[in-house]
């Protein structure tokens, strides 16, 4: 269910994939550690792309983050979100 440049959004420099299937890619932040998932939700429900986030390796559970429209936005904020924990948004 990814394209090609979905998954090279994901697989580029700013994160290291964990596990990849059809409906969700799983990753790491290689600045903050933090753990992320997006996942595509097959039933269209209002917004398709589902976030999760846990803040490392070793919690046991994701927690919902967000939703949004597409996986550009998604690694978007994810990287905001990074840019905020690191101190370095501007």
């Amino acid at each position: 269910m990814f394209t090609k440049k979905e998954k090279r959004l994901v697989g580029e420099g700013c994160f290291t994939i964990i596990r990849e299937t059809e409906r969700y890619i799983e990753f790491l932040s290689n600045s903050t550690k933090h753990c992320w998932i997006i996942c595509k939700n097959p039933d269209g429900t209002d917004k398709p792309v589902i976030i999760y986030h846990k803040h490392s390796r070793k919690t046991e559970y994701y927690h919902r983050h967000w939703k949004t429209w597409s996986v550009v936005k998604a690694v978007e904020s994810i990287k905001q979100h990074d840019s905020c924990v690191l101190g370095t948004e501007s």
